[in-house]
């Protein structure tokens, strides 16, 4: 059972990869209804408390992508999860050489990253995406993987259906990442002044099976339920 909005993201923790992921995250959750996760870890100090928080998290999302740039071992013991469970996953690997000397004396550097050292032998037959810069790896993440999702191809299908809700909607999404749910007066004020009623752009989401809708005290408006 996964959360249908959730993808996991592993990255070595060197400054050029991760700023590209932390842009990735930003913006996809800006464009689209996705929740990406990031195996951020520096909060965990246990071996056995860290082993079980990345098992959950991939376990619980809907697809996971892993960049094996520079072999890093804790992306390799990560997508070995993944492998194990089985998850659905897509590595991404970086190809761009250092383009000057102060470029090259960094990725060989002890905190550096080794862009060019081999996949490691186990990863080679694996589905893979293969970038030079920041645009290939979001364009070739989201044509040839994320996209493909069921959850985001039923928001392609309510953008397609509802083009002049999609950016309330994606408001909408943005509070509930922020709190784990909105309510009905949040979504009021995101709507004002729209000419879009709450009936109608929940119900055209709840149709797409985007979002589900509780009632009561503890209600509101909520990702689907895992495995939806």
């Amino acid at each position: 059972m996964t959360k249908p909005e959730q993808v996991f993201v592993g990255c070595p923790f060197t400054r050029s990869l991760r700023k590209n992921y932390d842009r990735l995250k930003a913006e996809l959750e800006a464009e689209t209804p996705l929740r990406l996760v990031l195996a951020d870890t520096t909060s965990i100090s246990s071996t056995d408390s860290l082993l079980k928080h990345i098992t959950e998290l991939i376990r619980d999302s809907a697809g996971c992508v892993f960049d094996v740039t520079g072999s890093n071992p804790n992306v390799s013991l990560e997508v070995g999860i993944a492998h194990a469970m089985p998850a659905d996953f897509l590595l991404a690997l970086g190809t761009r050489k250092p383009r000057t000397s102060a470029e090259r004396k960094r990725s060989a550097g002890r905190a550096g990253l080794d862009r060019m050292r081999p996949i490691i032998a186990d990863l080679q037959g694996r589905n893979r995406i293969e970038y030079k810069t920041y645009k290939g790896l979001k364009d070739q993440l989201l044509r040839r993987y994320l996209g493909q999702l069921p959850y985001m191809k039923r928001w392609h299908e309510f953008e397609r259906s509802h083009r002049s809700y999609a950016p309330f909607a994606l408001k909408l999404f943005q509070d509930i990442r922020a709190s784990g749910r909105s309510a009905p007066r949040r979504l009021d004020a995101i709507l004002a002044g729209s000419g879009i009623s709450t009936t109608a752009l929940t119900r055209a989401l709840t149709h797409d099976r985007l979002i589900t809708v509780r009632r009561g005290r503890e209600g509101g408006y909520f990702y689907p339920a895992k495995g939806t």
